[in-house]
């Protein structure tokens, strides 16, 4: 352990950055939940459990390829969207609250020195 830690705060999260995050992270949740609920729909039409009509069974059984990467990217899009409001809107509260209360505080340590090499 070293005996000279450093006391650091957080007092400022750029928004820019915030979003940008917020915006890919958005992209790749929407994107896996848009698979997941074409898989659900597809599995849900292969089922009889009489949840459904067989009209609609037969409507969702004919889910093709295009329709799975439509819903994909809608939702990817629509994620992306919501994510990077949230976060930007996040990173200005936080911004706001650090400033009237303190940032978040939080401890480093220097990492040791590697050793010496030699040319033995």
């Amino acid at each position: 352990m070293n005996e000279n830690p450093t006391r650091r705060e957080l007092q400022r999260i750029e928004p820019r950055t915030a979003l940008r995050a917020g915006f890919f992270l958005g992209l790749l949740f929407g994107l896996l939940f848009g698979l997941y609920a074409a898989w659900v729909l597809k599995g849900l039409g292969d089922v009889n459990s009489g949840l459904i009509s067989a009209a609609e069974s037969e409507q969702l059984q004919a889910i093709g390829g295009g329709s799975t990467v439509l819903l994909c990217l809608i939702s990817a899009l629509v994620g992306a969207l919501v994510h990077s409001l949230i976060a930007g809107l996040a990173a200005v509260i936080y911004n706001i609250s650090a400033k009237w209360f303190g940032g978040i505080e939080y401890v480093t340590e220097d990492a040791p020195e590697p050793p010496a090499e030699s040319n033995d």
